[in-house]
């Protein structure tokens, strides 16, 4: 027997419609990648589309498939050379997204156009490595409808279903979705460590501080306008001005850049005690860095973190994903009085060959006045007396910025200030170092808690003083009190830092805080729902789940429970209808004629079907005649649906069989 040639099945062309659908679906899928994305990738993906969506038209030729090989090794090779890395969040958007524009030059069947949208839900999905804010899920959740929509057009095959319908029914079909989405949620068992934070950077963000500090690295942040953290206190809010927010702690000077010195973890013992403490919850942004923001000054510390010997909090990995942890702070304090002799030694060097006239006016003032106190408060007093500004486009300083910001341009921000004055502290014999942090924040009144910007940035000095120990001392409080007391945007006049949403109006002021408030509520509930907040949310449901075998076991029961009930709601929805109860009555009569051998035939009308009994018979049957005259009307007639009608009806049928 001879084999029959092996003939290759065509695959179905794909049409204008489902090209141009899909193409809209992968557009609106990038939109909010554009702004991350390197320029020739957004550029090529527009190239892309618009050139399948004109071959769509006829309006150009098909991309030969020899053009478009070399093409693809082009696009691989520059996604390489863009980031030396085919890894990671940033490079692997940047390779998926180019390969998948070449598969819409490439796309010819119906096959190629579902590959295309089961890419464009995965492409979806990459959105919340780069954000996890309720606008990007809400817009998230209405391309999602889109690529559904989508979808059902392309399966359907019937390009006459309106557009608004389709987007209907594909939004009806994501709400039926939405109970089992909550209890995968709820239910299933959470890994410790972020959903999204498979890599260091992707969730690193602008943190608005380093790890070092030079002029102008705080004033060119002061124009963000992203939260760096929030902060629920239990119990009242500190005054504006003790709202000092600790960060990166900086000892070591080279003339210009203040950096850390090595860490050292505090001993438990030497924490200091006060009174006056503050208890707080702080909700902190993503920042990439191992450093944790506290009110000065912490005594308490969260949990995987350590507290160094500067009260610096500090996390054993960096902070790639929303961190909330609770802590306690001194409000009064007294730190180290007894600080060891090595570290003062380091807090009191400086480089002899940068600035020489602050060098030399430091140490004027050490031979001048007698006592470290004096040399301060004459410090103060000149930043207070002479003409110093306050401002936020200071000028650019050159090698000896302390110098020339001292006795030149006079003009600052808060580093310049912080910087110049521990150098002179320094120069004077007095230990002194930088600390950096933000001060200040926003009271949100809707959820009673504070919203600190990275527009609150700050820097300040602290100077150690003999049976005092280390006491803050801020420059800039000096030169421009209203920083402190009432926050930088009444410190400014050129108004470039604007953010507080108290200075709208009332209505949109009222809105924002509530917005806010409800990202608030989002970050805690939804992005902040760990293992320990699972743990404790199953427990106070009273259910009985324990551990991970008790989750899999409620998961399977509730998602059978949701199925079962798809299904009972669906058949009940397509169950017959119960007929009218005209129609009960006069099948309890068909009943008794069947019993008497005459049967009803389907097509047969009920007068027709009267005749034919009344010639087996023999005779008429008034009685029979009025019931098939009653139910016909009660049918077919406007007017005779009426309940006495039917109650006549109904005991008409009822006297027949009685008689008969």
């Amino acid at each position: 027997m001879n084999n029959l040639p092996i003939q290759q099945i065509s695959q179905e062309t794909a049409d204008r419609t489902a090209l141009l659908s899909v193409s809209l679906s992968f557009l609106l899928v990038m939109l909010p990648h554009f702004a991350h994305s390197p320029l020739w990738v957004s550029g090529f993906t527009l190239f892309a589309l618009s050139w399948r969506s004109a071959q769509a038209f006829d309006k150009v030729p098909a991309l030969p498939r020899w053009l478009l090989v070399p093409m693809v090794v082009a696009g691989g090779l520059g996604v390489f050379a863009q980031y030396w890395t085919i890894v990671g969040r940033d490079p692997g958007l940047a390779l998926l997204t180019v390969m998948t524009a070449f598969k819409f030059l490439e796309a010819r069947s119906h096959r190629d156009v579902l590959i295309l949208l089961f890419l464009c839900y995965f492409l979806l999905a990459t959105h919340f490595l780069f954000g996890q804010s309720i606008l990007i899920a809400m817009y998230m959740f209405l391309v999602l409808i889109v690529i559904t929509s989508t979808l059902m057009t392309i399966n359907q095959r019937d390009d006459s279903v309106p557009l608004k319908l389709r987007l209907i029914n594909a939004s009806k079909l994501i709400v039926l979705s939405i109970p089992m989405m909550m209890i995968l949620f709820v239910l299933v068992p959470r890994i410790p460590g972020p959903l999204w934070g498979i890599t260091q950077e992707q969730r690193g963000g602008v943190t608005g501080l380093s790890n070092s500090m030079s002029p102008g690295a705080i004033s060119d942040l002061i124009s963000s306008n992203d939260v760096a953290f929030r902060v629920k206190f239990d119990g009242d809010i500190p005054p504006q001005n003790q709202l000092y927010w600790r960060g990166p702690v900086m000892v070591n000077f080279d003339g210009r850049r203040w950096t850390q010195t090595r860490v050292q973890v505090i001993n438990p013992f030497d924490l200091p005690r006060s009174e006056s403490t503050s208890d707080y919850t702080v909700t902190l942004e993503a920042n990439g860095q191992r450093w944790l923001l506290a009110l000065d000054i912490p005594v308490s510390r969260p949990p995987a973190s350590f507290l160094t010997s500067e009260y610096q909090l500090v996390r054993g990995k960096p902070v790639i994903d929303l961190l909330r942890y609770q802590v306690r702070s001194l409000i009064q304090y007294q730190i180290s009085p007894n600080e060891s002799f090595e570290y003062l030694l380091k807090t009191e060097q400086f480089p002899a060959n940068s600035n020489p006239r602050t060098l030399a006016l430091g140490q004027q003032w050490a031979k001048q006045f007698s006592s470290a106190q004096a040399i301060i408060d004459h410090a103060l007093n000149m930043f207070r007396q002479q003409e110093f500004v306050y401002t936020l486009q200071p000028p650019l300083l050159g090698k000896h910025s302390s110098d020339e910001f001292l006795f030149d341009t006079r003009r600052g921000f808060c580093e310049h200030y912080a910087s110049s004055f521990a150098l002179l502290m320094r120069a004077a014999g007095i230990p002194a170092r930088i600390v950096t942090g933000y001060q200040g924040g926003e009271l949100n009144q809707v959820g009673d808690y504070l919203i600190v910007r990275q527009s609150d940035a700050h820097a300040w000095a602290e100077v150690w003083l003999k049976d005092k120990g280390w006491i803050r001392i801020d420059p800039t409080a000096a030169v421009s009190p209203d920083r402190i007391e009432k926050g930088l945007d009444q410190a400014l006049e050129e108004g470039l830092s604007n953010f507080k949403i108290g200075k709208r109006s009332a209505l949109v002021s009222q809105l924002l805080y509530n917005w806010d408030n409800l990202q608030n509520s989002w970050n805690s509930m939804i992005l902040n729902y760990d293992s320990k907040k699972q743990n404790r949310f199953l427990r106070q449901l009273g259910l009985g789940i324990r551990d991970w075998g008790d989750m899999i076991i409620a998961l399977v029961i509730s998602l059978a429970a949701i199925s079962g009930l798809y299904v009972l709601i669906a058949w009940l929805r397509e169950r017959p209808a119960a007929p009218p109860e005209y129609e009960q009555i006069i099948q309890q009569l068909l009943k008794k004629l069947r019993r008497k051998g005459f049967e009803k035939q389907p097509g047969e009308d009920v007068f027709e079907f009267l005749e034919r009994i009344q010639q087996q018979q023999q005779h008429e049957d008034p009685q029979l005649q009025m019931i098939f005259a009653t139910y016909s009307k009660i049918k077919y007639a406007r007017g005779y649906q009426r309940q006495q009608i039917i109650q006549r009806l109904r005991q008409s049928v009822m006297q027949w069989q009685t008689k008969s």
